[in-house]
């Protein structure tokens, strides 16, 4: 195994340092073309690419194949009425961290009985474990 560089590094090298822009071969230039415009890459900075394709026109097609498909429950695995491309801040039942829930597991809830911390009990005890034990001692407190 040798450290030569490739073909384009030195294509770009040669390019950069004499001021020139060199004519690519036909096949050269046919890997440099964008799929989804047909048009030249070579020139383009490699941070606006994916692959050999413009980040522009890579993004478009990617956000127009998901534009039409919606999200799965992630409690009964059924189709919701929220699509993917909908933004998490403008849904209904979406649970930062988990994913999308249809309405009716929304409205259901978890079926669990729940109890308020007090906030200056999170605040005032730094050790996780003395905060478990009081939140216990609490939640046998009203169990009562």
């Amino acid at each position: 195994m040798t450290n030569k560089p490739d073909s384009d590094f030195m294509y770009n090298w040669i390019r950069e340092k004499s001021g020139k822009n060199i004519k690519m071969e036909n096949k050269q230039l046919s890997i440099w073309t964008c799929q989804y415009c047909g048009k030249d890459t070579s020139n383009v900075d490699y941070d606006y690419l994916v692959g050999t394709d413009h980040l522009g026109c890579a993004l478009k097609a990617e956000s127009e194949m998901t534009a039409n498909e919606y999200e799965t429950c992630i409690l009964c695995g059924e189709k919701t009425d929220v699509k993917i491309s909908t933004h998490v801040d403008f849904r209904t039942g979406y649970i930062e961290g988990a994913g999308q829930l249809c309405i009716k597991c929304y409205n259901q809830g978890s079926n669990r009985n729940h109890m308020t911390i007090p906030e200056w009990m999170v605040e005032n005890t730094p050790n996780d474990q003395e905060l478990g034990a009081k939140v216990r001692e609490l939640y046998w407190e009203n169990k009562r």
